[in-house]
């Protein structure tokens, strides 16, 4: 019998997890390798579309990621002065199979994590990746700052947009570049929807602006229902000794001085912020190649794609499944050749969901009076005929059958 194939993930987020549990249901070995120091209680929030969520559900988590987020049915775009400028839904389960999850990270975390650990796979936290040594005739191994190593056939980094994988394995690569945009957020008591419960249908609201964007939903939190919300607007990056040095209170009063004359309940939601946390959106360059021998990135460490499409975890969950599936119905032992398919495979779609997430950007930047009246006018044309159900059909009806 030929030797069972062993994988090394390096990065517990959410691609890591479910690559592991889909490399176990095709007879691969994995370990997954995590500099933090444990599963994450911290950070904000993120929907999982669709196409993410079928991905979820040929994984077998799909009904714990449910019981811990709300459904989000219905976007809703308004302008600053509160006026909707259109509605749409957010992603029908009846035509989709399944719906859209709005989840905070914490709690998608422990969902992925549970699962990982009833499949029996390990998980090793606070090892940090030094180096890959991909000799020809031997092992793959990696190397960690605790001087341990690991040995495998294959090395995933699965590792996000600042991939210790990537400067390992391509030191030239282009590092992340900041867009210009801050984007600040947080957790406030809910002010609408009071009755926000696992599996309830709940709104997006996505508010532009002249000077900026802000968007919110309601989420499950260990404390109870909360309103998620952030803020996206132009800035300078700050120095990192500047973002250290920033304050609760400096946070809350530039937020307010940006969004402060706005309809409610953007000011109350920022006035009762619970914790804001700032956050600099970076992007990643083209990479030119997503492999290099025995080792291949996935998620944004292949391929960042940024938060305003909305499909960032979805993208990373098809690339988890896809990648699996290729190496489970390859009839070559050479992994090098499955990781060159994955990629044909999947750039096109990462490339065209990257795109779109950049020119949703664009729209968040600062602009003129007469910009924002257009604006608004092309919003309450195009959202209704450009983002109506059969034109997401491509984006959000994308299923890889296991």
């Amino acid at each position: 019998m030929a030797r069972q194939k062993r994988a090394l993930i390096i990065g517990a987020g959410v691609a890591g997890p479910v690559l592991a549990l889909f490399l176990k249901k095709a007879g691969i070995e994995a370990k997954i390798f995590e500099a933090s120091t444990g599963p994450s209680e911290a950070g904000g929030g993120l929907g999982i579309a669709p196409n993410g969520m079928n991905v979820l559900a040929a994984a077998g988590v799909a009904e714990g990621v449910k019981a811990a987020s709300v459904e989000a049915h219905e976007w809703v775009f308004e302008n600053q002065e509160g006026k909707v400028l259109a509605c749409l839904p957010a992603g029908d389960a009846a035509r989709y199979g399944q719906p859209s999850a709005m989840i905070t990270r914490s709690a998608l975390q422990r969902v992925l994590i549970d699962e990982v650990a009833a499949q029996g796979i390990e998980v090793s936290y606070r090892k940090r990746l030094l180096g890959v040594e991909d000799v020809v005739g031997g092992p793959i191994v990696t190397r960690f700052e605790d001087g341990t190593t690991a040995e495998g056939d294959f090395v995933v980094g699965a590792d996000g947009i600042r991939s210790q994988v990537r400067q390992a394995v391509f030191p030239e690569a282009p590092k992340p570049v900041y867009t210009g945009l801050m984007a600040p957020g947080g957790f406030s008591p809910c002010l609408e929807n009071c009755s926000c419960s696992p599996g309830s249908k709940q709104r997006t609201h996505f508010i532009f602006g002249a000077d900026g964007f802000f968007g919110y939903f309601n989420v499950i939190t260990p404390a109870g229902p909360r309103t998620l919300w952030w803020s996206t607007a132009s800035a300078p990056l700050p120095g990192k000794e500047e973002m250290a040095a920033t304050t609760q209170a400096d946070l809350k009063g530039r937020l307010l001085k940006l969004h402060g004359n706005w309809a409610l309940p953007v000011p109350r939601l920022i006035e009762t912020a619970e914790e804001i946390l700032n956050i600099a959106i970076h992007d990643v360059p083209n990479l030119p190649r997503w492999s290099a021998g025995r080792v291949v990135l996935m998620g944004d460490a292949a391929h960042a794609v940024a938060p305003h499409s909305g499909q960032g975890a979805s993208m990373a969950l098809e690339d988890a499944i896809t990648l699996a599936k290729m190496l489970r119905d390859s009839n070559s032992d050479d992994v090098k050749e499955v990781f060159g398919c994955f990629e044909r495979e999947r750039r096109p779609r990462t490339d065209r969901v990257i795109a779109l997430g950049r020119r949703n950007g664009q729209r968040k930047e600062r602009i003129s009076a007469i910009q924002y009246w257009i604006q608004q006018q092309m919003m309450r044309i195009f959202i209704p005929l450009f983002l109506s159900a059969r034109r997401q059909d491509w984006l959000l009806g994308y299923q890889i059958e296991w």
